[in-house]
């Protein structure tokens, strides 16, 4: 049996022991073998090392290694010794590394190849090693716990150069083993997407582009399909990097559905100036595939209309004093993201603190009671859409103004007014489908912010309103779907027919 097979049975029969809730907790989730060698084979020394160096700083069951000594094992001009080190929080999978580490030895001796394997039982970012910052590895390769971090974590303040607000866990991995690897040296993770913008990375990945030229992007179009446990939603991606920066260098991205089908994987070369953002947050930007929007003529963006998006203005836990439970003479609605559903506004729900209070002192954080589109900043990772947009039209709720609580968007035409039907067709735009597989080979977040939304591409303002017209309040993301799709198509053909 292989090197791969070995560590994927062996994983499963550990993480039986695991249960569901607490898999998610330690973050742990299996790399499926095809993923495995996929990543491993782009991570070898570009030349023969007598003594490779291997650092797998969250080992798991072991598969990453696995792959990365088998492909070593099958090249030509073999390593002379293999130095392999392993680091696990989690003391039930000890055994299980245990097994593999002789496995990988009796392996490698056959070949005449000799391989020093240390497993350590310990958190890594709280190693010597993760805070020494020296070159130790020839290849890092890791499938690193995602959560998410309290700021005042240990392991947040070991490694604040990489922290901005709340970190993820999966970022601090990222960022460590970068400045452990030696000149030449190759790294390779696979991570969710969400590292890719934002702010809260964005510390992250100037500390990571400072060590790292970043080589190729493998992005997973699936949810599902890149984790041994199917129940598993996330986007995620493998990124390979080197530690020699490389001037005018290209990226290979490449793109598949999940692990089954990575050798039929799409690729693009790009220039890295196009991938990796020039200014001082570094973002990435995952090519797009324009056609998805359903015309390559698209040029208007929110601004081209004089519409705005911003942030709802109420912070909960400023305003404490301000937020009422029940409504009062001097009070106006205030809307939480848990008031807005696809097309509609629901409040109230009798969940949350749904008042604030009118007056002086918050006059600043109220907004006009008119024609707006509203959404959610954050929607979870089961939900159908990446985006939840309603209109909200002049008058629905009895008041001279509102309050919209800080994980809300809203889009507004400062000095006028949204059209009725601009709310409800550009709300309907949001919604649909369409917009929801441009942001998901787009976005590397599940949630939307709004520089994703200044920069979304917007049909003719024209079939926007069409789309409003026929699109009441309320209507089902099917309607919804229905409707764009049928509008948009027409144009596309009456077009077609013009340029014919």
């Amino acid at each position: 049996m292989a090197l791969v097979e070995f560590a994927h049975l062996n994983g499963i029969t550990a993480t039986r022991m695991l249960k569901r809730k607490e898999q998610k907790s330690l973050g742990q989730f299996m790399t499926p073998p095809d993923a495995a060698r996929y990543m491993a084979k782009r991570c070898l020394p570009s030349e023969r090392l007598p003594i490779v160096r291997i650092l797998d700083p969250a080992a798991g069951c072991g598969i990453l290694t696995a792959a990365v000594v088998e492909c070593l094992l099958n090249q030509t001009g073999l390593p002379e010794q293999i130095h392999v080190m392993l680091y696990e929080v989690d003391e039930r999978l000890i055994p299980t590394l245990r097994k593999l580490a002789e496995r990988i030895r009796r392996s490698a001796r056959k070949q005449g190849v000799t391989v020093k394997i240390s497993i350590r039982n310990c958190d890594f970012l709280l190693s010597p090693v993760a805070t020494m910052r020296q070159p130790i590895a020839d290849i890092i390769i890791a499938n690193p716990p995602y959560f998410k971090l309290n700021a005042t974590d240990p392991r947040a303040l070991a490694h604040a150069y990489a922290v901005y607000g709340q970190p993820n866990i999966y970022g601090l991995f990222m960022a460590v083993c970068a400045g452990l690897l030696a000149p030449s040296g190759r790294w390779c993770f696979i991570t969710p997407r969400s590292w890719t913008n934002g702010l809260y990375f964005a510390a992250m990945r100037r500390h990571l582009f400072c060590w790292l030229h970043i080589d190729a992007i493998h992005i997973f179009e699936s949810r599902r399909d890149h984790f041994t446990n199917a129940e598993i939603l996330q986007e995620a991606m493998i990124t390979w990097a080197t530690a020699q920066a490389q001037p005018n260098a290209e990226v290979i991205v490449s793109s598949s559905e999940g692990s089954h089908d990575l050798a039929q994987s799409r690729l693009l070369r790009l220039p890295l100036n196009q991938v990796i953002g020039q200014d001082d947050e570094q973002m990435i930007a995952l090519p797009v595939d324009t056609s998805i929007l359903g015309s390559a003529q698209w040029n208007a963006v929110l601004s081209t209309y004089g519409l705005k998006v911003s942030t709802g203005p109420v912070v909960a836990f400023r305003a404490r004093q301000h937020i009422l439970k029940a409504a009062s003479t001097n009070s106006v609605p205030l809307l939480w993201m848990q008031h807005i559903n696809h097309m509609r506004i629901s409040w109230p729900i009798n969940k949350k603190r749904e008042h604030i209070s009118s007056n002086g002192e918050t006059a600043w954080m109220l907004v006009p009671n008119k024609n707006l589109v509203v959404m959610r900043r954050f929607s979870p990772k089961e939900d159908s859409r990446r985006i939840t947009a309603a209109p909200y039209l002049a008058g629905t709720l009895p008041a001279t103004a509102l309050g919209l609580e800080n994980h809300t968007n809203y889009i507004y035409r400062p000095g006028g007014e949204l059209s009725d039907e601009e709310a409800k067709g550009l709300a309907a735009f949001l919604n649909s489908h369409i917009v929801d597989k441009y942001f998901q080979t787009s976005a590397g977040n599940t949630q939307v912010n709004a520089t994703d939304l200044r920069k979304l591409p917007l049909p003719p303002l024209d079939l926007l309103v069409d789309i409003g017209r026929a699109v009441p309040v309320g209507a089902s993301l099917a309607v919804i779907d229905s409707v764009v799709d049928s509008i948009l198509d027409a144009r596309q053909l009456q077009c077609t027919a013009t340029a014919n």
